[in-house]
């Protein structure tokens, strides 16, 4: 690296390209030690993309222009449109990264916290992904999106060339293709959950899937396309997408503990009795639980999001400091804080003969896009 800095130290170039070379440089080689120390071999060294990123202080915009230096008080003006111009404004640009394609911005904005007024939980499921709380729970279908790998695994294993090479750059062309469609379902619902917590005031409850992989390894006694089609499954990213947008909403996200998340479909949000699945063959109560307590049929997906919310709505509640509870007891029901006559309500709604019945929205997530309004 000193040899390095010594190169660039002689050359004419402005200081904001010679950091961003060393950066980049310190980040392929922290990059390499880490592969060498999890004994892992790396792969034979590539070019990199030609990229240059210059830190804010560097570059100036005026007049709608982006100055960018190029020798020492020489600069080089780019004529910026209406519409970056209005999304900078009034933002705090952190850097500009510039490739042979793109010019990027990275900006900041300070967002102010959101009242939170009720607690989502959130069952992420391999065909659709459950939010709500006791008062309504929305089912957003992912179906569509599931179809779509199923249909690209069939399209790649019935490719027959006795070419290795030729069929795995076919099945990498189709899987990026399968990806980037099956990408923008769950980013059309995702939007479409943050937005309705961001104008209901609610806070997201997420359960932790961690290790739900071991669960369709191969010889657990589960057939080959099962097993593809739930490893294939990207609870990950679905989660990561709920994160980051949250934060961009000013949304507050709750994430609850394996010893929190379990068992959340197996007892009854109403009665707190454990439920009992469908005698085998019953095709008209697929994915429903019976409660013999309360003589109901209801969605185990449902089941799981009405749990999830009570339990993220208990840890919220645990996690305020006491001034703030006591300042939610003098607010009322609909403060920040979720007050203390609320927390022994849910004691309430154990009790037999509650009569509220939850409304379940059903949403198609790829026409998300197109319609905004779902229908019940």
């Amino acid at each position: 690296m000193k040899g390095f800095y010594r190169t660039l130290r002689d050359t004419k170039l402005p200081s904001c390209y010679k950091v961003a070379s060393i950066t980049r440089a310190c980040a392929v080689v922290k990059s390499r030690k880490k592969s060498e120390k999890r004994s892992v071999k790396p792969s034979r060294p590539k070019p990199l993309r030609p990229m240059i990123c210059i830190i804010s202080g560097f570059f100036t915009t005026m007049k709608g222009k982006l100055f960018i230096p190029l020798r020492r008080d020489k600069y080089f003006d780019i004529q910026l449109n209406r519409h970056v111009f209005e999304i900078l404004e009034g933002k705090k640009v952190r850097s500009l990264t510039i490739t042979p394609d793109s010019l990027s911005f990275c900006y900041s904005e300070d967002i102010e916290p959101m009242l939170v007024r009720r607690v989502y939980g959130v069952d992420r499921n391999e065909k659709n992904i459950t939010f709500g709380d006791r008062e309504r729970v929305t089912q957003v279908d992912l179906a569509k999106a599931v179809k779509i790998r199923q249909t690209t695994g069939e399209i790649v294993g019935s490719f027959r060339r006795n070419d290795v090479r030729i069929r795995r750059n076919l099945a990498r062309k189709y899987w990026k293709r399968a990806n980037h469609r099956t990408d923008q379902i769950l980013h059309a619902a995702v939007n479409y959950i943050v937005d309705d917590c961001s104008r209901n005031g609610a806070a997201l409850a997420i359960e932790d899937l961690t290790g739900v992989r071991r669960m369709y390894r191969k010889g657990n006694g589960q057939g080959k396309d099962y097993r593809f089609r739930l490893n294939s499954w990207p609870h990950w990213k679905g989660k990561h997408m709920l994160e980051y947008k949250a934060v961009w909403k000013a949304v507050t996200i709750i994430p609850l503990t394996k010893s929190e998340t379990y068992g959340s479909s197996l007892t009854c949000p109403a009665c707190g009795e454990r439920l009992y699945s469908p005698e085998k063959g019953d095709a008209e109560h697929v994915r429903m639980l019976w409660c013999q307590r309360c003589k109901t049929w209801t969605d185990r997906d449902v089941i799981a999001a009405l749990n999830l919310s009570m339990r993220g709505r208990s840890r919220f509640y645990r996690s305020l400091p006491q001034s703030e509870a006591a300042e939610g007891r003098s607010q009322g029901a609909d403060s920040a804080s979720f007050t203390q006559v609320e927390e022994k309500g849910l004691a309430s709604e154990a009790m037999k003969g509650n009569g509220t019945k939850t409304l379940i929205l059903r949403v198609d997530a790829s026409k998300l896009i197109r319609r905004r309004q779902p229908t019940s």
